[in-house]
């Protein structure tokens, strides 16, 4: 029986990124659904289930794209609620990844965390213009390991607003802070061990000068489009040590452990009917990856 992965964007159109990944991650036939809303999900739910008979439902499955991360968490919401509607044994497998934040997220920290030996409780981090959807998420899960987590932006208000969707949406606790200048930013990572940026692609946001001068350890950087986020890490360092007792984390390292993560997402859609594949779980597979179960 084919693998039949149903693709839905928020979108006018479907990421050909994620189809393409899609196609070679082993689905054999992907269908994109573009412009969709929520409340068009309650009869593309139904198609999925009752089209085939309950034992061959794990040969079916839903991946949530495009760009919008709110507007693909809706669809989300909505998929489940009609899921919980539907008898035990008419179940698909669903997955989100809008803009590729779940995967990225979950393998920057999973580099962190490798670089750290495997221990964050109690450390200090801090993610400069954090405010995005990777971002956010980055936080999210330093949170979930036990770091006190700060998240900067350049407006003190846009830094709330985030944290405060990261506290209704994730129940945790993250610090705002506005970050704008050299003042501002060596302030924000004065007792930083771990410190992250996941600005705009081409923006130095952290200098050499700045971070030398600071405790921390780890420098992690997804922008891959020179001048990089953080002078002095290059977008192939790969938990390398650029300094003595300090290491960087480029975006390519990152990049390269995210798409192994999102095939593997893939793959996994159609081990089991019933996965609802959430941040927890995506990071789950990003950890099993860097640390293969023996």
């Amino acid at each position: 029986m084919k693998k039949i992965l149903a693709y839905v964007s928020p979108e006018k159109h479907a990421s050909l990124f994620d189809l393409i990944v899609a196609h070679d991650s082993g689905a054999d036939v992907v269908i994109p659904y573009s412009n969709v809303a929520g409340e068009d999900m309650r009869d593309t739910i139904h198609s999925c289930v009752f089209t085939r008979h309950p034992e061959d439902l794990k040969n079916t499955a839903v991946f949530i794209g495009g760009h919008d991360v709110e507007k693909g968490e809706e669809l989300m919401n909505t998929i489940q609620e009609t899921l919980g509607e539907l008898p035990d044994f008419f179940r698909v497998s669903v997955a989100i990844d809008p803009d590729g934040s779940y995967t990225t997220s979950s393998a920057c920290v999973v580099k962190i965390k490798k670089a750290l030996q495997g221990n964050l409780s109690g450390l200090n981090s801090t993610i400069l213009a954090g405010t995005g959807p990777v971002g956010q998420r980055i936080s999210v899960l330093l949170a979930k390991e036990g770091c006190n987590v700060t998240l900067t932006s350049r407006r003190l208000n846009n830094a709330k607003n985030a944290c405060e969707m990261i506290k209704k949406r994730y129940d945790v606790e993250i610090k705002s802070f506005e970050a704008n200048n050299e003042k501002t930013t060596k302030e924000a990572i004065s007792d930083s061990d771990i410190v992250i940026t996941t600005g705009p692609e081409g923006v130095r946001l952290l200098s050499k000068e700045i971070w030398s001068k600071s405790p921390v350890k780890v420098l992690a950087d997804i922008n891959a489009v020179p001048p990089y986020g953080i002078e002095g890490v290059d977008l192939r360092d790969d938990c390398k040590e650029i300094e003595e007792g300090r290491i960087g984390i480029g975006a390519l390292a990152v990049g390269g452990l995210k798409m192994k993560c999102h095939r593997e997402l893939v793959k996994k859609l159609f081990e089991k009917k019933g996965v609802v594949f959430d941040l927890e779980k995506v990071y789950g597979i990003a950890e099993s990856i860097m640390v293969p179960k023996t």
